[in-house]
């Protein structure tokens, strides 16, 4: 690893421990020469954030992030004439970012919101979904509305932008007293922690909530409730200040979407009698115009010849 990536990892470690915001020159060969000489993509992910990124009982990789990965890899080998290998590599919220910060990945695509901070040591590709946060507790807990999580034992996972949210409720006196704020390495891991009682509820993303008691043994003790949180729009994180790769990532992506298969990929997970998530869930119209809006004039004939 070169020292400019080393300086960046190290500024993107402080990013995601919340410390200041740093600004400097980094120049390097682009990702895309990288993948070009070693015919591979190296994708971080998610492992236990279902519908979007989680590996199955048998081992496999699933998810719509990684659909939606798998189709933008698909695009790029047509792009540049040459077969890619796809590796999919593990990520936490605490390892994200630097581990596109030194190097180590190409991209990560999952539901990370797009943030001023996270500009300062990494780009982010064009809009690719919205994801909004909200609470999982037992039917009975009286837990409904954020206020009610005052004095609650609160799980969230390590480095979330969640875990930062909760706390500074506490810090502020809104929520009074402030609730306990109880950090996991997975979502899964969070709510085992609320299934033995060891947290009161707990706060993620709206999808992941629905999906994790819908594959519990009693689905029907959990409640997942709004208002949200806080929403965020999505973005893949990518190397800052790479051009040539963030071009062929934004276009193969803009390609998908105006061609149609972003609609048809959607509609796979969450829509239809039986849905990969299962579960049905429209997406906004605010993020669908967002989505399908964004992209350049002529997106449709980047594979043109």
């Amino acid at each position: 690893m070169n020292l400019s990536k080393l300086i960046k990892s190290a500024v993107a470690l402080a990013i995601v421990a919340g410390c200041g915001s740093f600004s400097f020159d980094v120049k390097a060969e682009s990702v895309l020469d990288k993948v070009k000489r070693d015919k591979q993509i190296l994708v971080g992910t998610r492992e236990s954030a279902p519908p979007y990124g989680y590996i199955d009982a048998s081992g496999n990789w699933i998810g719509w992030s990684m659909d939606l990965s798998r189709a933008i890899h698909g695009i790029i080998e047509k792009k540049i004439d040459m077969k890619l290998d796809l590796v999919f590599k593990p990520i936490t919220p605490q390892t994200r970012i630097p581990l596109i910060a030194n190097g180590t990945l190409d991209w990560v695509l999952g539901t990370t919101g797009r943030s001023v901070k996270r500009e300062s040591v990494i780009d982010f590709s064009i809009i690719n979904n919205g994801v909004c946060v909200e609470k999982l507790s037992a039917k009975g807990s009286g837990i409904k509305t954020t206020m009610d999580l005052a004095g609650k034992r609160v799980g969230v996972t390590k480095g979330s932008n969640e875990e930062r949210y909760i706390t500074a409720l506490g810090k502020s006196g809104k929520l009074n007293p402030p609730a306990t704020v109880v950090p996991f390495d997975k979502h899964s891991t969070g709510f085992l922690a609320l299934s033995q009682g060891k947290t009161d509820a707990h706060v993620t993303l709206r999808d992941t909530l629905v999906s994790m008691a819908n594959k519990s043994p009693n689905p029907d003790n959990w409640q997942v409730n709004g208002p949200s949180l806080f929403c965020n729009l999505n973005g893949i994180i990518l190397p800052e200040d790479d051009s040539d790769w963030k071009d062929m990532v934004d276009h193969s992506l803009c390609y998908f979407i105006v061609t149609g298969g972003y609609e048809k990929l959607w509609d796979e997970w969450f829509s239809g009698s039986k849905p990969k998530a299962g579960y049905q869930k429209a997406q906004s119209d605010t993020v669908r115009t967002l989505v399908y809006n964004q992209c350049s004039w002529g997106a449709e004939k980047f594979l043109n010849k």
